[in-house]
């Protein structure tokens, strides 16, 4: 629950004017009870209670003023109201208003508790004198929040007066006095580690982040590496939402002077000395239709993150950065995106921006006819370069249009079959001086269908063991053919910038689907495909998967030359006997070797109390052969001990060893130790280690 709506709705309430409602109950009892005539007031003492509607008040001592209708409570006092409990030495309540002002406040609702030494306040404003919140139960390294003033405003935000923020009693930092979301008000983004590394030295690293604004907090990155130098640089967290939008987003740098063994680029070349990086993300929802993305990657070399933020360049490797913005209405789609290189080390396929338009699927026609139209249309101006310069830059601006429709049938029961046709026009203008021609055509027609069949079969097989409860098996064979043809004219070899990456992986067989428009060509391929489910009922709701296999091929009657007439046998399984246990394995087989080109596993084990395991491996013939263990195992409520294990089998040596233990501070950090080892890796070295500690995301 947010700091403002615990103040809200454990205080808030009952400042407000109350409407005018029928009469409530009123009670006044205790064991003794006595009037001051001269104050004009009824004395309750001994398990004294108020009860006024909702509202319940319960203390040593009670004197209430019929009069004025203002209750005075004493000792021990309890005010509860539609669930929320208030414990204070002495409280003022009335009736009139519903409001009330308290003296040595202390009030809790999980996760914030608030104390102050008087509160008080109007329909308005809600003002705490003295008052300290704490992030779950105080302690030693709880975030902790002071302020001689805290005054909170109907519109979720709070303005202090003195405020400041530590851990527990230790070293506080100052607050800004402007009004602020509520739930801003603790450190939410902090990071402490040391250690040491060879390529490094020894370290110390610290992000901070403060509130500096309403939905702003900023603040910075500081690391000291004894054989490098410093890294600096500032970072920002924000987040705004209401009824019209919605705005979250962050960013990250880093800069440093160099000093150390700086060796060489994935390019070769030496690296400077002047190094650092940005990063920027950004998310935005205006209104229900248009939503704004953004992502801004800046390296000054391919190796800036490998160095200094090891566990940033493990989740991406390759900067990328775009610009999106996307209307969506109910028939169609119009989306602007940009795709600049900010990174001359690495190849990117610039957007320029490209332009799309696209038709969402919709009916065509009479509804007995089951027709549906799609289409999308866009204009691209594109741009490759080759870091290296051992080759011409890429050059296009190129327009692609795309109109298909598709006949759903049902001819019997669980039979689907959708008969498919479309065309796919592509112009190619603004060439490189490299083409003989200024610009290209292409045309392509696409003709087939897809089809499947569906069928399962029922068992009333129980096992309390396995928490099976009754067996479901479904069957799901399919076929989708696709002929695309050109449409005349001669081929085409347009700059190839949006070709195919590599992938093992069966492509798309839609001419529609297809992202490597400039690789277009004809096709005549038959995919059959199978899929198996084994399914039981599940015991919170719905169904669980005991099973799953899926098997795909395709069947290429025409077929670029190297190329089989039959595709390797694709297989996916997915074994979930229990729901602590699951099984994963993909596979690739050669049909004409009938030998595997590529074999993944995973077997992960999960003991939520206690421990989790997860074996996996990777095989591809040729490239990869390696196995990886990654495992934790729960001391007790605070130490969890964790390892990773990656061994690569065709250089036969441990590429990595990590071990460590983590602790729990407070239930709001966590603090960790590790070790690792390393062969290989030049520039991690071969051992290092580091103890890190990092705020809980709330």
């Amino acid at each position: 629950m947010r700091f403002a709506s615990l103040l809200f709705l454990v205080l808030g309430c009952s400042l407000l004017p109350a409407a005018p409602a029928p009469e409530t109950r009123f009670d006044l009892s205790a064991d003794v009870s006595e009037t001051d005539l001269a104050a004009g007031e009824n004395i309750r003492r001994g398990n004294a209670r108020l009860v006024d509607g909702t509202t319940s008040l319960t203390a040593d001592e009670i004197r209430y003023n019929y009069r004025t209708q203002v209750a005075r409570a004493r000792g021990n006092v309890i005010f509860q109201r539609e669930g929320r409990r208030l414990l204070a030495d002495e409280l003022i309540y009335r009736r009139a208003d519903q409001s009330f002002e308290v003296s040595h406040l202390r009030l809790g609702a999980d996760p914030i508790y608030l104390t102050g030494t008087r509160i008080h306040g109007t329909a308005k404003e809600i003002i705490v004198e003295e008052a300290v919140a704490t992030f779950r139960e105080p302690g030693p390294w709880t975030p902790t929040l002071r302020a001689d003033l805290l005054t909170l405003r109907p519109d979720d935000s709070i303005q202090l007066k003195g405020g400041r923020i530590g851990l527990g009693r230790g070293p506080q930092i100052p607050l800004p006095s402007f009004p602020i979301p509520a739930d801003q008000a603790f450190i939410r983004y902090a990071t402490l580690g040391a250690g040491y590394r060879r390529t490094l030295g020894a370290f110390a690293e610290l992000d901070l982040q403060l509130p500096v604004a309403p939905a702003l907090e900023a603040g910075g990155s500081l690391g000291l590496y004894s054989s490098r130098g410093v890294l600096i640089g500032p970072l920002a967290t924000y987040g705004l939402r209401d009824a019209t939008r919605q705005i979250r987003g962050s960013f990250r740098s880093g800069f440093i002077r160099d000093g150390g063994d700086r060796e060489r680029d994935i390019l070769n070349r030496p690296i400077g000395a002047n190094r650092g990086f940005l990063e920027w993300r950004h998310l935005q929802h205006a209104g229900e239709r248009l939503t704004l993305t953004a992502q801004v990657s800046r390296w000054s070399d391919s190796e800036i993150l490998r160095d200094f933020r090891p566990e940033s360049f493990e989740q991406s490797q390759h900067p990328d950065s775009f610009l999106a913005a996307t209307y969506l209405a109910p028939t169609f789609a119009l989306e602007a995106f940009a795709r600049p290189n900010f990174n001359r080390t690495f190849r990117v396929q610039e957007r320029l921006p490209e332009l799309t338009a696209t038709l969402l699927p919709r009916s065509l026609g009479p509804a007995s006819l089951r027709l549906h139209q799609r289409g999308h249309a866009s204009y691209a101006w594109l741009r490759e370069e080759d870091p290296l310069r051992l080759s011409p830059t890429l050059r296009s601006d190129r327009f692609d249009a795309y109109y298909g429709v598709t006949q759903t049938s049902v001819p019997a029961p669980g039979i689907v079959f959708t008969p498919v046709a479309g065309a796919r026009f592509t112009r190619y203008g603004g060439l490189a001086p490299a083409f003989d021609q200024s610009s290209l055509r292409r045309s392509l027609t696409e003709v087939g269908f897809d089809a499947e069949l569906q069928a399962q079969a029922t068992f009333p097989y129980r096992n309390e063991k396995w928490n099976i409860d009754g067996l479901r098996h479904r069957v799901v064979p399919r076929l989708s053919y696709r002929h695309i043809a050109r449409a005349g004219g001669k081929a085409i070899t347009p700059p190839a910038i949006d070709r195919r990456d590599f992938s093992t992986y069966l492509q798309p067989l839609g001419l529609d689907s297809t992202r490597s428009v400039d690789a277009l060509a004809p096709l005549n391929t038959l995919r059959l495909g199978l899929d198996n489910v084994l399914q039981t009922r599940d015991r919170t709701y719905g169904s669980r998967d005991l099973a799953a296999l899926s098997l795909a091929a395709d069947l290429r009657f025409d077929r670029p030359s190297g190329t089989r007439a039959l595709s390797e046998l694709h297989a996916g399984l997915a074994l979930t006997p229990f729901e602590w246990m699951r099984f994963d394995l993909y596979q690739r087989l050669a049909t004409d070797r009938s030998e595997l080109d590529e074999l993944n596993t995973g077997l992960t084990v999960t003991n939520s109390e206690w421990w989790t395991l997860r074996v996996g491996t990777h095989f591809l013939r040729g490239r990869i052969e390696e196995y990886i263990l990654d495992a934790g195992y729960r001391l007790n409520e605070v130490y969890e001990g964790f390892t990773r294990l990656h061994y690569d089998t065709r250089q036969a040596r441990f590429v990595q060893q990590t071990f460590g233990i983590r602790q729990t501070l407070d239930r709001l950090w966590v603090l960790g130790y590790g070790v690792n080892f390393y062969e290989g890796r030049k520039r991690e070295g071969s051992f290092g280690f580091v103890v890190q500690i990092e705020s809980a995301r709330f």
